[in-house]
């Protein structure tokens, strides 16, 4: 047997953009990733979007607002939000 990291499969639907170009990602489209075992929601969003972690607004798994400490699970919806102005 091999020693590869495991993974887990999560999905992954962003309505903000990550750093870069950005025209090869699909937003507001599931995207599906692997993420390490124990991966925290505050770290992936941390990989992810890195310089662009202050226009999070709220991170959804599986349909409810989850905090940045929460581990992610195999199979996980995680969708995430751009801050809401309002007024």
């Amino acid at each position: 047997m091999g020693h590869a990291e495991e993974s887990i499969p999560i999905t992954l639907r962003s309505f903000v953009l990550p750093p870069g170009d950005g025209n090869d990602f699909p937003l507001g489209q599931p995207l599906p990733l692997r993420v390490s075992p124990g991966t925290k929601v505050e770290a992936l969003m941390r990989k992810i979007f890195a310089d662009r972690i202050n226009q999070i607004g709220m991170v959804v798994i599986n349909g409810r607002v989850a905090e940045g400490s929460v581990p992610l699970a195999a199979g996980d919806r995680v969708d995430v939000f751009e801050i809401l102005g309002g007024g």
